[in-house]
Parts: C-alpha cells; sequence; structure tokens
C-alpha cells in the first residue's frame, strides 16, 4: 500500500474513532476499537481486494487472513508495547499499532505455515513444488543440509529451474562447499541468460499449496552478487586466511 494510501486509512480510522468515543485516552479496549474501525474502513477502501480475498482458493493450508487481531493475547500485547509512550489515541500510534499487528501477523503465520509444510512434503513426495517449498522452509531456518535434501528432490523433477539450482547453490555455499556452489550458480545464471528456465511446476496437489508461499526469489543480478560473495571468499581465504597458516606453521 502506498504511503498515501495509508496516511488516508490512518485518518479515517481516527476521524471515525474520535465520532464514536467521548474520550480518546489509550485503553485497553481502545486497541479493540481500533482494529473494529480498521476492519471497517478496509472493506470500505478496497472492495476488489476484500472480492479477490473472499474468491482466493480454498485449501488445507495456513491462510493468513486467518489471523485473530482481537484475541486477547495480542490486544495485551500491543497495548503493553505502546501504553507508556501514548495517553491519548491519535494518527501516530494508530500506525504504529496496525504495523505491528501485521508484524504480528506474519510472524504467527510463518510459525504455523513452516510446521504445515514440514509435516505435509514428505507425505507427497512426487510433488515438485512442496519440496520446493519445504527446501525454502528448511533454508529460513537455517538448517541447509535438509534444504539441500528437499531442492535435490525437485531438481529431480525439474532439472532446468534457475531458482531451484539458484537455491542448490546457496545452501552449498552455507554449508562450505563453495567450488561446488559457484558451479551450480553458474549453472542457474546460463539458463536465465539464455531463456531456458523452467519454473516451478505446481502439480495436482492445490488444496495443499498455500495462498501466501514463502518461496526462493531469483533473477540474473542476484546470481551474479552471489559469485561476487564466493569471489571474495576465495580472495579472503588466498590473501589473508592463508598467510595467517603460513606465519602460524612450524
Amino acid at each position: 500500500m502506498k504511503k498515501t494510501d495509508i496516511d488516508k486509512t490512518v485518518n479515517d480510522i481516527y476521524s471515525i474513532f474520535c465520532d464514536r468515543n467521548y474520550n480518546v485516552s489509550f485503553t485497553l479496549e481502545s486497541v479493540n476499537n481500533l482494529f473494529e474501525i480498521g476492519n471497517e474502513v478496509f472493506h470500505k477502501n478496497n472492495p476488489e481486494e476484500v472480492e479477490r480475498s473472499s474468491n482466493r482458493p480454498k485449501n488445507k493450508a495456513p491462510d493468513l487472513f486467518e489471523d485473530e487481531p482481537f484475541s486477547l493475547e495480542r490486544t495485551l500485547h500491543i497495548y503493553s508495547q505502546f501504553e507508556k509512550q501514548y495517553t491519548e489515541v491519535n494518527p501516530d500510534l494508530i500506525h504504529r499499532i496496525f504495523e505491528l499487528n501485521s508484524r504480528l501477523a506474519w510472524d504467527n503465520y510463518r510459525k504455523k505455515y513452516y510446521t504445515f509444510i514440514k509435516e505435509i512434503s514428505p507425505e507427497h513426495p512426487q510433488d515438485e513444488y512442496l519440496d520446493y517449498l519445504a527446501a525454502v522452509v528448511f533454508y529460513e531456518q537455517h538448517d541447509f543440509q535438509m534444504s539441500l535434501n528437499f531442492i535435490n528432490l525437485a531438481i529431480l523433477k525439474n532439472t532446468s529451474c534457475a531458482v531451484y539450482i539458484h537455491l542448490k547453490s546457496s545452501c552449498l555455499m552455507q554449508l562450505g562447499k563453495m567450488e561446488k556452489a559457484r558451479t551450480f550458480l553458474y549453472q542457474a545464471l546460463f539458463l536465465v541468460e539464455l531463456r531456458h528456465d523452467n519454473p516451478p511446476h505446481r502439480g495436482s496437489n492445490t488444496e495443499l499449496y498455500p495462498n501466501y508461499p514463502i518461496e526462493f526469489h531469483t533473477n540474473a543480478d542476484i546470481m551474479r552478487a552471489d559469485l561476487r560473495k564466493l569471489d571474495n571468499i576465495d580472495n579472503n581465504f588466498e590473501h589473508i586466511i592463508m598467510p595467517l597458516i603460513n606465519s602460524n606453521s612450524f
């Protein structure tokens, strides 16, 4: 959402809040009131987005829109973050409340999403896309060997996918296998530059695919940047690490 749209939304929420409340003191109850008003304003100002969300495919995966901002735990957490800084509701506070709530909603979604993907992907070994999503999840959790295992399964089913091969290169880099990482990174760049890239395939298990997948995004510029990182690692090893090793050898 653009800053001008955000500012307008915040001002709309504040105006309605002031109209409905004689007292604008910042209280626990006011947090819930702001969420209710925010929901109204969002539906009013974004009818196309609301319709698109209501028509999105239903599936078994966690959904970001299943978030519960009205839970007591969420309300208490948000209130506790700002109660010492604000005594009254104002546009700045409203902006910060919704910004924090968005982060909390996304964090909550990621936890559910990670658990779901890690549980469901081994049950569908022929599904290339689920193998790929599992590889991304394990990579984000810094379990690079498991990420490598799953991305290798995806590559077996789609050998010309630059995203898969770049992710494999990243896993190898994290595991300290720099020369192998470089080889696969060049392969991924080759596929992109010659337009032979075959993007990830979604199979028939659509009811398992998240509406908001956490994916690995890449392009030629990112690949070249990773190649420069590998060059820097090689240079540092040659000109910094090796002299230290030699100076301490007997």
